[in-house]
């Protein structure tokens, strides 16, 4: 299980059956009757069923698996946590690299970073699409835990850093631990054995920049061997030594599984002389078995180690704090308390997201600007012909900045702000108290003054 799970937002699709009404009704069917609704896109050519413009917010799925009680007989959570019995019948070995969500941005933003309002777009849009209840607290709180609070000023390849690693983790790394942590607690009806891995290793000759890490997908030309032959596929051609002994470490790792159900069982047929280091290698390392106690993984780079707790605290985040954030209070009856702060401001988003209705996405494309470098260039607006949803391409408006995200510059610095009125607060308390005390003082004096000056008037006309 690579780089995702059936716990992840776009793994399953919830509203498959909007979507196919949607193309029924731009192909002319009828769309009442399902029967006659499904004969009817038989007849229709397959281009014509894909020319179909879908509005689909980002990161979900229009179609895919859906929970129809037969292929996938409940939702997937409770089907790993409850049915033990199916889902321990399988050995699992599930990894992941560091950037899963490397190709949600450019190749300039990759190399100039990104400022905050195009974080808080992207952010807000994941959160709106993610989730039902308390969209602000929760988007704040993925703010206010993906910045780093020692720098006073955010450097916008910081900044960049920190939203691609909160994408990637709430998108496919929490989800794939926390299916890890399920399958680890299988007991019965025999307790089945689990790894996890961290692909760490940047290919030297690889298009992606080696100060980001190892991205989505760069774990795959050392599984099928692409180091060890001239030419595979879309894959890098050049290759060092070092790595094509990686690429046979991981290959011997992955059909040892495949074989075993264990990374560390040998095969059982006789190696060749050329890959005798890299299987001794393999040998030298134990990989243990993954539980949600102690948590051991094997970092697989140029030189593998086994280590634990993989970014235990973003984790956590995501599978403890924000589940709980997530629940909603029966007390809570209005729909307003949930949504975002300035939520139906089209400029505070970037991509599409979900409406009220689930029939009715809104598609918002927004400028993608770096604090360096702001673009002058504009699009042109225009209408998506779908029945079911408006796409909004929005012109670029470099000067002038949403009322919902010119809070300092952003949203998120609501925190550093609420320090900096504390901090302003308490000045403004003690300078009024001593003012208030001066004048007291200055009051008691001046009276003190005329009384004297009172009583000797008084004993020279007396005198």
């Amino acid at each position: 299980m690579q780089s995702g799970s059936a716990l992840s937002p776009w793994a399953i699709a919830r509203n498959s059956l909007v979507y196919t009404r949607q193309i029924a009704k731009n192909l002319k069917c009828p769309t009442e009757d399902s029967a006659v609704l499904v004969e009817c896109l038989r007849q229709r050519p397959v281009q014509d069923i894909l020319a179909v413009p879908l509005s689909v917010p980002d990161h979900l799925t229009a179609f895919g698996p859906t929970i129809d009680g037969v292929v996938v007989p409940g939702e997937p959570s409770d089907v790993m946590e409850k049915n033990t019995e199916f889902f321990g019948q399988y050995d699992l070995m599930f990894g992941m690299t560091k950037i899963e969500s490397y190709n949600q941005f450019s190749s300039q933003e990759d190399k100039m970073g990104i400022d905050t309002l195009r974080r808080d777009r992207l952010l807000r849009t994941l959160v709106r699409n993610l989730f039902t209840y308390h969209l602000q607290e929760i988007f704040l709180t993925v703010v206010n835990e993906y910045t780093d609070w020692s720098k006073p000023d955010q450097h916008p390849i910081n900044i960049l850093d920190s939203t691609t690693d909160a994408m990637s983790d709430a998108l496919a790394i929490a989800p794939l631990v926390r299916t890890g942590n399920f399958h680890s607690r299988v007991r019965y009806p025999r307790k089945p054995r689990t790894y996890q891995y961290v692909f760490t290793h940047h290919t030297e000759e690889a298009e992606y920049s080696q100060r980001m890490g190892t991205v989505h997908g760069e774990d795959l030309p050392y599984i099928f061997g692409a180091p060890l032959v001239n030419s595979l596929s879309h894959f890098p051609k050049n290759f060092t030594k070092a790595e094509s002994s990686l690429s046979e470490t991981v290959m011997l790792f992955w059909t040892n599984f495949a074989k075993t159900g264990d990374p560390n069982e040998p095969q059982l047929e006789t190696e060749s002389s050329s890959n005798e280091k890299s299987k001794a290698k393999a040998e030298k390392l134990w990989w243990p078995e993954y539980n949600d106690t102690h948590q051991k993984y094997i970092s697989i780079g140029s030189k593998p180690r086994v280590r634990d707790h993989y970014h235990a605290h973003r984790l956590s985040f995501w599978l403890n704090l924000i589940p709980t954030l997530h629940r909603a209070a029966a007390s809570e009856t209005t729909t307003n308390h949930h949504l975002l702060e300035d939520h139906d401001n089209p400029y505070t988003y970037d991509g599409i997201v979900r409406n009220k209705n689930p029939g009715e996405n809104i598609a918002l494309t927004t400028p993608s600007t770096t604090s360096s470098t702001p673009s002058t260039t504009s699009k042109d607006s225009g209408i998506n012909t779908s029945a079911y949803a408006t796409l909004i391409i929005l012109e670029e408006r470099p000067t002038v900045a949403p009322k919902s995200m010119n809070i300092s510059g952003s949203l998120a610095m609501i925190f550093q702000q609420g320090a900096y009125s504390t901090a302003l607060t308490v000045t403004i308390g003690i300078g009024c108290s001593l003012l208030i005390l001066n004048i007291i003082i200055f009051a008691g004096v001046y009276l003190n003054r005329e009384r004297t000056i009172q009583h000797h008037i008084d004993y020279k006309e007396r005198s």
